[in-house]
Formats: structure tokens, C-alpha cells, sequence
């Protein structure tokens, strides 16, 4: 006997799996992005890294600097990160949410890097949002913070912040 109100449609076992592989495979695009600024920062190979950035891009270092467009911020990165003689950047507990073709992430960074004869540490945070444009992630947004960047040989504990000036 029909009580006059339809049953509710469940979405096919079929679709759901197939809506969950494409979500993991955008979070491993995303990772793998991630991990590529990395690469490239590291590597000073300054037009693919920012060929990884939309047009219309913002880029933040918390307290220090705004970019909004890839010329000012490849002269940041040529000036500054550049001055470094060696650079091995990492990220670590990548969180991705996507959400179509959006994405944000957030996720630690630590560095190791050189400057003067001078061994530093260096850690924060990125939380980044990207697009999906023809099937290819491209960062939007990038807001960086710094938690510490010190001398090795001092440590976080003792000097917090070192001066880059």
C-alpha cells in the first residue's frame, strides 16, 4: 500500500565512487603542486614556479609583503629568497578541501637554507586556494606565515627571529 509521498532517490553506489576517486585525484594534483613550488622555489627556476600562479594572483608573507601580480613578486624572490646559497624547502599535513574547480589548503612549510656562511631554520604556514582551469590546478592565493626562522647553531628556542637586513 502507497502512503503518497515517493521514495527518495539514493545516488547510485556507482556515481558516489567515481564523485570520490576524482575528489582524491584533484587532493593529489593539489599535493603534488604543493610540492612542486617547492622544487622550484628551491631550484631558482623562477618562470615555471610562477607559471604555476593564475594571472591574477596574491601572494602574502605575513608582516612583510603583498604581491599581486608575478613581476613584483619574481623580484622579491630574486632580491630575497634568491640571496640564500642553498634552500631545501619542505611541506608537511597538507589539509586540501576541493570544491569543483576551487580548492584551499593548508599545510606547514620548513626550511633549511644558508645565507652568508650562516646555517638558519625557518618554519610557518601556507594557506593556499587554487583553480582547476582545463584540468590543470594553478595557485590563486597564497598567504604564507612564519613561525620562526633562526640561526641553527642558536636554535628557535633562543632567537625566534633572525634578522635578514
Amino acid at each position: 500500500m502507497s502512503t503518497g509521498n515517493p521514495t527518495p532517490r539514493q545516488p547510485s553506489t556507482r556515481s558516489t565512487a567515481a564523485k570520490g576517486l576524482v575528489a582524491r585525484e584533484n587532493r593529489e594534483k593539489i599535493r603534488e603542486l604543493i610540492c612542486n613550488l617547492n622544487w622550484l622555489s628551491d631550484d631558482n627556476r623562477l618562470d615555471e614556479l610562477l607559471a604555476q600562479f593564475t594571472d591574477d594572483m596574491t601572494y602574502e608573507i605575513e608582516g612583510m609583503a603583498v604581491f599581486h601580480d608575478k613581476p613584483s613578486l619574481r623580484a622579491f624572490l630574486e632580491e630575497v629568497v634568491g640571496s640564500f646559497g642553498m634552500r631545501i624547502h619542505r611541506t608537511s599535513n597538507e589539509m586540501i578541501e576541493v570544491s569543483g574547480d576551487k580548492a584551499k589548503s593548508r599545510c606547514y612549510w620548513r626550511a633549511d637554507l644558508e645565507r652568508g656562511g650562516k646555517a638558519l631554520v625557518s618554519a610557518g604556514r601556507y594557506f593556499d586556494e587554487f583553480v582547476c582551469v582545463d584540468g590543470i590546478w594553478k595557485v590563486t592565493s597564497r598567504r604564507a606565515t612564519m613561525t620562526y626562522i633562526s640561526p641553527l647553531d642558536e636554535g628557535w628556542a633562543r632567537t625566534r627571529y633572525f634578522s635578514l637586513a
